[in-house]
């Protein structure tokens, strides 16, 4: 009961994380989102022969499918699409009509008639002049025997002028229909079953879902996609579900549990048998002794302190780590995004980085009285080579392509284009790229100054930028590096970026929608 606020107020969080580090301007996967279209690829075609089969056939219609298969949007799509000149609908629920007796008033009070046959004779009224009137019933596996034999007499009741039945289902409904009492030479149901999405039409699904919320399918790379299609079985409620959350743990990794509490101070066993021990023969010596003894020191040789080990689960590296970083500015840029950051002393991006010290292979550890000569001393010798002497000359700002080789030989090969002369490109940068070019979207703030300043911070990587645009109706500072011919080679260059900016997760984003965001 306590802990439930918290986990609420997490998925909160959770959730405008999400938002805006994808600049979505709603989550495109919630069970009802604006503007999003009845989805075609093997729902189309159910929807056709719904309608046809309620034209030319007196046949009960069953849609059957798991949970998250799409019944219910397909239902309201069947709805939706009648011609209201045509059909008359009446739609109802399982769950809320289960028994035979509710099923019959609720359809008879729609009608505004006394009983079943008085229904009847509605419908042929209704047919007489030019409407069917159809009997929707949704979450159909939760009716009783009764109820299903009621609307299965119902469709046959009158020919042609019959009400046509539409039943949504899962596959318990067959035990169900199985009780029906019809002749044995009436064909009186047709079954529709839905069928999951392949790759390519889960792809087209996602892509349709992230377009209704401001972004398109370069969001999931073919990896993700590839999850998400595994891991929810191609049926559109699981694929929403999934999709968030991988798009969420790309941004967010999985933190590791809090240890937990110690409950109390707890003595080894051995310390705790050996006061067992000493207390049993306190006990036999009091019982057996006739006179009282002299008071004597008994001295208990406990075990060695035993090490306090947490077994929480936790990993030792991942506690012994510190647990301030606000002295980077990376890390106070990603904890408060929207503050005015103070100028950090941000040391040269000129500097070389040391190679890490080489671990010697614990089979071929030398001997104790040969250790090597301490050789790392040397290594301040490479500051004697400055990068900045071996750096090109930068390249003017309205150059259309400048060629992936201007970089410094000692730069890491992370960007195809050099940055501009200022140090970063701005707002008309994007504008003279190539719509179908890519960049690769680092960090959002809501501060100009914030991402400034990590620009600064990232002195030793090329092709740093941003622009401004809007996101829920305040000013938004975009954060971009490089400048791709395609997404391949943005995530390969994303796989080439630092340590620093790779934990990030910075994601491909096309030129195209970067022009169309520009304020």
């Amino acid at each position: 009961m306590i802990d439930q606020p918290e986990e609420d107020m997490s998925d909160l969080s959770a959730t405008e994380d999400f938002l805006s580090h994808y600049q979505l301007q709603h989550d495109p996967f919630a069970g009802r989102t604006p503007g999003f279209r009845f989805f075609t690829l093997k729902r189309k075609p159910v929807l056709a022969q719904l309608h046809h089969m309620a034209h030319f056939s007196e046949q009960v219609q069953v849609v059957v499918g798991p949970a998250g298969a799409g019944k219910t949007l397909l239902r309201q799509a069947l709805v939706a699409s009648c011609n209201k000149d045509n059909v008359q609908c009446i739609v109802t629920s399982g769950r809320d009509l289960a028994d035979a007796p509710a099923l019959t008033r609720f359809l008879c009070q729609a009608l505004n008639v006394a009983d079943t046959r008085a229904l009847c004779e509605r419908a042929e009224q209704l047919h007489a002049t030019g409407l069917q009137l159809y009997l929707v019933v949704d979450d159909a596996d939760s009716l009783d025997s009764e109820a299903i034999q009621l609307l299965a007499d119902l469709s046959q009741s009158g020919g042609r002028a019959a009400p046509r039945v539409f039943l949504f289902a899962d596959e318990s409904i067959a035990d169900l229909l199985a009780t029906v009492d019809m002749p044995a030479d009436r064909v009186w149901l047709q079954l529709v079953e839905l069928a999951p999405f392949e790759l390519e039409e889960t792809r087209d699904y996602l892509g349709q879902r992230l377009e209704t919320a401001g972004q398109g399918i370069e969001l999931l790379d073919d990896e993700q996609i590839a999850q998400i299609h595994q891991q929810s079985g191609g049926w559109p409620g699981n694929i929403n579900e999934v999709a968030r959350q991988v798009m969420i743990d790309a941004i967010e990794p999985a933190r590791p549990m809090p240890p937990r509490r110690a409950k109390g101070a707890v003595l080894p066993l051995r310390s705790l048998v050996a006061l067992v021990l000493v207390g049993i023969g306190v006990a036999i010596a009091w019982m057996m002794g006739g006179d009282e003894p002299e008071a004597t020191r008994t001295v208990i040789n406990l075990p060695d302190q035993v090490a306090t080990v947490d077994v929480s689960g936790a990993e030792g590296p991942v506690l012994q780590m510190p647990s301030d970083n606000a002295a980077d500015p990376l890390e106070r840029i990603l904890q408060d995004p929207d503050a005015e950051p103070a100028t950090p002393a941000i040391a040269s991006g000129n500097e070389p980085t040391l190679p890490p010290p080489s671990v010697a292979d614990p089979n071929d550890l030398p001997e104790p009285m040969a250790m090597p000569e301490p050789t790392p001393i040397e290594a301040p010798a490479v500051v004697a080579a400055p990068e900045p002497v071996a750096a090109p000359a930068p390249q003017p700002q309205s150059q259309p392509r400048p060629q992936p080789e201007s970089a410094a030989p000692t730069a890491p090969p992370t960007t195809t284009s050099a940055p501009a002369t200022g140090g970063y490109h701005e707002a008309g940068w994007y504008r003279q790229r190539a719509a179908s070019e890519y960049s690769l979207q680092v960090l959002g703030s809501r501060s100009r100054q914030a991402a400034l300043d990590f620009i600064r911070a990232q002195s030793g990587v090329a092709d740093l930028g941003y622009f401004e645009t809007v996101h829920e109706g305040k000013p938004w500072f975009v954060v971009t590096q490089g400048a791709y011919a395609g997404r391949t080679q943005a995530q390969q260059g994303a796989a080439r970026l630092p340590e620093s900016l790779r934990k990030l997760n910075p994601w491909p984003r096309s030129m195209g929608s970067i022009q169309q965001s520009l304020r």
